[in-house]
């Protein structure tokens, strides 16, 4: 039988799944509209007012109706309390003219079917039909209990042919004695025509609502579209932006696109920096600029050799972008292919002690006004973000989706951040992340370079959400009997699926592969992976 702990986990994963698959399947059919992805941040804006509007509209609507059968409701009352008020003593004495001349006196109300007097016996003594005087009264059968007003009983009910009726009954009485009641019957058929007419009304009103915002969605769309297109035409001729001259296009990502550029100073002064620069029809997308300038935010406060640096930021000519530090060189994910059975074990342990300490340097940066640590977690360690140089520096990139105490969350719910085959298990359970995270990818980017292969595959996030929490790892020193138990045991520890099993640090890692090299008497640097790039990659020119 499965343990406790076992379905407790399985629990807990099906309730993760539900709702992030429910939301995934949503947003993804959405958002696979591109009119949907351009002017998502219209749509939502016009879908907020549209249904305060409709929520405003329906409480009018409601606030009408009742108002409608209050007055309706409140004139049948009137009309019944004033038959009984007349019928008291003529009632009593048998007076028929009296009880004819008080039928006669409700008989032109409005809607009214027909009123009757009944004696203590329940038969017809007065009657707006004279045919039916000393008949049986018959109330409504099966009548809806509607409310009852100062002792006026009402009842509503529909009718075969459609058509709606509500009784009104009291008793008569005199000195406290019941002798009779009064019973009117009015058609409410006018009022369910009114209130229909309402609805009706409310639901033209609902459909315009929404030709007229899908209007103003339609139009600032064109309008968006036509000031991007323009803006689009007249960035492709952008050869500078301020100091900086763009000299060719490097990469391209969904959300910015990277340029080699000279920076030059009035001086004189040269230098060869990489620019990234936000693609110009995301120019007027407010997220994008957001998560473009939190990368450079929490970049910038980050100054150490093992994580690249961020020269300069800002918007210039409409545009904006990140200069930072050129790095001449290759990812992890490039430099791993040369090598299919994994790289040498001194070489991997020396990446990852450098990446070790540039983790460690961004885990435990501290604000330089306050003192308080940022608790900056980049989320996204992979092979595509670590830069090796031909000079043989390991550098940290892209901090794009990092996290930081002092930074807003831009993450939404149901939504996983990072490449989803380096993700730890909280992450992948959408639990709260800290730079514990960053070591668990850390460790899967060591056994994947020690291995020559990836730990990891998913199509999509809820193959992830599924898997990693529960899948277990197959230890590194299986697939290379060649590695010493130590490295293992590190390799092993960083991958931990229990947070609180890992290391706790980047430190604490950093020093196990220190004093491992100590012991294994390991003495490769940055000259011998310098000469590792020189002897597998061709260094590029540069202009």
């Amino acid at each position: 039988m499965a343990s406790v702990r076992e379905i407790a986990s399985s629990t807990v994963l099906w309730v993760k799944e539900f709702p992030t698959n429910i939301f995934k399947k949503t947003t993804s059919k959405l958002l696979t509209i591109e009119f949907v992805r351009r002017n998502r941040n219209s749509i939502v804006i016009c879908l907020i007012i549209w249904l305060i509007a409709s929520v405003t509209g329906y409480l009018i609507l409601n606030s009408s109706v009742t108002r409608l059968n209050n007055d309706f409701y409140q004139h049948g009352s009137l009309v019944t309390q004033k038959l009984a008020d007349m019928t008291g003593s003529s009632l009593l004495e048998k007076n028929m003219l009296s009880l004819n001349v008080a039928i006669g006196e409700v008989e032109d109300s409005n809607d009214l079917i027909f009123a009757s007097i009944l004696n203590h016996k329940n038969k017809l003594v007065a009657h707006t039909d004279s045919d039916r005087i000393n008949g049986i009264s018959i109330p409504i059968k099966n009548g809806r209990y509607i409310d009852t007003i100062k002792g006026v009983f009402i009842e509503a009910k529909s009718l075969p042919d459609n058509k709606k009726i509500v009784s009104f009954s009291t008793i008569v009485s005199f000195s406290g004695i019941n002798i009779g009641k009064v019973y009117l019957i009015f058609s409410s058929t006018s009022l369910y025509s009114s209130i229909s007419k309402y609805k009706a009304l409310f639901v033209y009103a609902i459909v315009f609502s929404v030709l007229l915002f899908s209007a103003i969605v339609a139009a600032l769309d064109r309008i968006s579209k036509t000031k991007a297109l323009k803006f689009q035409k007249e960035s492709e001729g952008i050869t500078r932006i301020g100091p900086y001259i763009l000299q060719k296009k490097i990469a391209q990502g969904g959300m910015a696109e990277l340029f080699l550029a000279d920076y030059v100073r009035e001086d004189g002064f040269r230098r060869i920096v990489a620019i990234k620069k936000i693609l110009p029809h995301l120019i007027e997308n407010s997220e994008f600029i957001k998560m473009f300038t939190r990368e450079a935010r929490l970049a910038a406060l980050l100054q150490h050799p093992n994580i690249v640096q961020i020269n300069d930021f800002g918007k210039l000519q409409k545009v904006y972008f990140i200069a930072m530090e050129y790095v001449c060189g290759k990812n992890l994910a490039e430099i791993t292919t040369v090598a299919k059975n994994g790289l040498p074990v001194d070489q991997s342990v020396f990446l990852v002690s450098q990446i070790s300490r540039g983790l460690q340097y961004s885990h435990s940066k501290r604000d330089d006004k306050t003192g308080k640590p940022l608790n900056i977690v980049h989320r996204d360690i992979s092979p595509q973000n670590i830069l090796v140089s031909f000079q043989g520096e390991v550098k940290i990139s892209d901090f794009g989706i990092s996290k930081a105490r002092s930074e807003p969350s831009l993450t939404l719910a149901g939504v996983i951040k990072g490449k989803l085959s380096y993700m730890s298990p909280e992450q992948a359970l959408g639990q709260s992340v800290d730079h514990r995270a960053d070591i668990y990818a850390l460790g899967i980017v060591f056994y994947e370079i020690l291995s020559g292969e990836k730990l990891y595959q998913f199509g999509n996030d809820i193959e992830a959400i599924r898997f990693i929490p529960e899948k277990e790892i197959v230890s590194i020193i299986k697939l290379r009997p060649d590695i010493p138990d130590e490295l293992n045991r590190i390799v092993m520890k960083c991958l931990e699926k229990d947070k609180k099993s890992r290391y706790q640090s980047a430190l604490e890692l950093h020093n196990d592969l220190i004093h491992l090299k100590t012991k294994l008497n390991i003495t490769y640097d940055r000259s011998n992976l310098a000469n590792f790039m020189e002897k597998h990659f061709k260094k590029e020119k540069i202009f």
